[in-house]
């Protein structure tokens, strides 16, 4: 397998507008990371000869969610910013029984309003996605166009007034993530990788409580912190750990260096410096496989990550 070079770059260097980002967002929505949603609307009016329209209105029927997103090139302004919880806020006036969330997607998250973004999921059911571009080192022109989940709440469970007086009739509407619907939509070896690490954190690190809730990954949580989301990999589970002390966004702390030299040591991929997940709580990312889950180098890292939360 040949290995490519490649350089960042964005889409307008490539020739292409947001006209063509939203097509290829409808084409298929699962780029985005948020699972099956279908894309109900495009440009849906909200202000009729005033240029009030959402950019895309997706739905997810399995958990009765839409999803209201907006979509721009560049650095995220306050124009998009405000005007996503806008039309947010007005779908959920129009369907108050369904959940609803919020979705900003933006080439760069990562400027005035980082700060912003990052916090906005502490409060609203809130989700902030950026588009990365890099153009790969080849004979003929390539590129790689991915959507990366930068800002999301720990779980997306929502109040009361987003659930409606009852849950749907059977057949209508979703099934709420519990571990039944685990264990009917993830792979045997992710769920008992899961149960793996729950069980020794709980024995060996300290109590943590199972959550099943989130949208897209089963967590650990410690009081009311969600410590250790776990996300679905077919061999096993990708988690974000708390950073410790000192770290920014362009130099990893001392927990990191740790850990990275214990994961080497155990034979397994190097940690990523995710500085943005979770508003910077959760910034060290690495799978674990199901034949490492029990390595005493693992155990010990997710030891000292308790500690750390």
């Amino acid at each position: 397998m040949d290995i490519l070079e490649s350089t960042n770059t964005n889409l307008r260097a490539l020739g292409k507008d947001e006209a063509w980002l939203h097509s290829w967002i409808k084409d298929k929505s699962a780029r985005l990371g948020l699972g099956d949603i279908t894309i109900k609307h495009s440009e849906l009016i909200h202000y009729r000869n005033q240029g009030g329209r959402l950019d895309l209105l997706g739905y997810r029927g399995d958990s009765d969610t839409y999803y209201e997103i907006e979509v721009m090139l560049g650095e995220c302004d306050s124009d998009h910013g405000f005007r996503v919880l806008d039309y947010w806020a007005r779908e959920r006036a129009k369907n108050p029984n369904a959940k609803h969330v919020a979705v900003l997607v933006a080439e760069d998250l990562s400027g005035r309003y980082k700060t912003v973004i990052e916090t906005l999921p502490q409060f609203l059911p809130f989700i902030g996605i950026e588009i990365q571009t890099r153009k790969l080192q080849h004979d003929t022109d390539l590129a790689l166009v991915e959507a990366v989940i930068v800002a999301q709440p720990d779980d997306l469970v929502m109040d009361a007034g987003d659930r409606g007086a009852a849950p749907p009739p059977e057949g209508e509407g979703g099934q709420p993530r519990d571990r039944s619907w685990w264990e009917s939509k993830g792979s045997p070896a992710f769920l008992a990788t899961v149960d793996a690490i729950a069980r020794f954190c709980d024995e060996g690190a300290g109590p943590s409580r199972v959550e099943y809730t989130a949208q897209s990954y089963i967590s650990l949580k410690k009081g009311r912190r969600c410590w250790l989301p776990m996300w679905p990999r077919a061999n096993g589970v990708y988690v974000y750990l708390p950073g410790g002390e000192g770290g920014s966004n362009d130099s990893p702390s001392d927990f990191f260096t740790r850990v990275a030299a214990r994961l080497q040591e155990a034979g397994m991929e190097s940690p990523s410096w995710t500085y943005k997940y979770n508003a910077g709580a959760n910034p060290i990312a690495f799978a674990i496989p199901q034949d490492k889950v029990n390595h005493s180098l693992v155990k010990k890292i997710l030891k000292e990550a308790y500690d750390l939360a």
